[in-house]
Formats: C-alpha cells, structure tokens, sequence
C-alpha cells in the first residue's frame, strides 16, 4: 500500500531547515549574544529594554513589536553577520519610535538613524528558505516586455500591470503573465 502522501498526491509540507538544525544551546548562545549587543546600544542611546528572539519561521530578516519591553524577532536561517545587520536595523527602528513615533517606518530620517548605526544594507539577505519558500509559492509568473525581468506570485494578479521599475525610470511597461498553474481537468477522487 503507497504512504498517504503518495495516494493524495498532497503537497509535502518544507522543512524549516536544508541541514540539520541548529541545537537549542546554539540557539540560545546565539541570542544571548544578540540581547548582550542590543542592551550596550540601548545603554548608549536611551532605549527601553527590547528581548531578543530567533525565529525559525521568518525566513530571512527581522521584526520589531513595541513594548515595553519591546521584542526583536530576527530569522534564524541567516548567517550571524547578516543577524547583526538586522539587529541594528530593528534597533534603528527602537530609536525611531522612541523619538517620533511609530509611523516613522522606512523614512530618511531613520536611514540616517540606521546608517549612524552602522546598517550596511537596505534589504534583508536572500537565504536559502526563503528562495524555498519563494519557490513553493512561485504559482504565477510575470515579465515585463520593457526590460525582461520576472516576477513570481502566489495569486494572480487582478488586472493589467505596469513594471514599477520601468515605470520609475520613464518607460511604462506592461507585465505579461508567462506562467500558470495547470488547469485542473476534473475531480481527483478522494480515498
């Protein structure tokens, strides 16, 4: 008799990790490491105090919930110079909500604060899970007939598309749908 997965021919769910895990001591050394630099930051510029957690479910980059305390969730599949890098922008984030507010979010004023704190970078990193997970959403994709690139989505989208890209440098162009899911022909049965 062929496995349950086999006879329903449903999706397998991805594995959080391409290799093995990380153990809970790495975990949690990797996060006291990550509390110690966000506390001396804290200290020299006024912050309440914020908890540092990793996360295996957020695929690349980090988040910032306001507090008190506040909670910094920052991804677990990322490199560590790629978790400093994202513990200081969240930590940007602290300083920006703290001084103006919480609708400060990507503005000037808080990559002028991130820059000072040493932010190297805009976007989070591309890591492996994420280019899984992109993968396994990849239902729809589109390319712009201006400069060629490709887009993939989940959803299609609800009507005719213009290349942000193209569209800021000028030229206006049209996305076109290249692929789609195969059209189901009938009921699969079930059992």
């Amino acid at each position: 008799m062929k496995p349950r997965d086999e006879r329903t021919a449903v999706p397998r769910q991805l594995d959080l990790f391409a290799a093995e895990p990380p153990t809970r001591a790495q975990v949690r050394a990797e996060e006291r490491r990550l509390q110690d630099r966000y506390d001396e930051l804290s200290v020299l510029l006024g912050l309440p105090p914020a908890r540092i957690v990793l996360s295996g479910r957020r695929a690349t980059g980090g988040v910032i919930q306001y507090g008190p305390p506040h909670v910094i969730r920052i991804s677990l599949h990322m490199a560590p110079e790629d978790r400093d890098q994202t513990l200081l922008h969240e930590t940007a984030h602290a300083v920006c909500f703290q001084r103006y507010g919480v609708d400060e979010g990507h503005s000037p004023r808080f990559w002028a604060i991130a820059r000072s704190l040493g932010v190297e970078r805009r976007a989070a990193p591309e890591t492996e899970r994420l280019r899984e997970v992109r993968a396994a959403n990849a239902r729809y994709t589109y390319r712009c007939v201006g400069c060629t690139n490709e887009w993939s989505r989940r959803a299609p989208f609800g009507r005719a598309r213009l290349c942000a890209a193209c569209e800021r440098k000028g030229r206006p162009s049209r996305l076109i749908l290249v692929r789609r899911p195969p059209r189901r022909t009938g009921r699969q049965p079930r059992g």
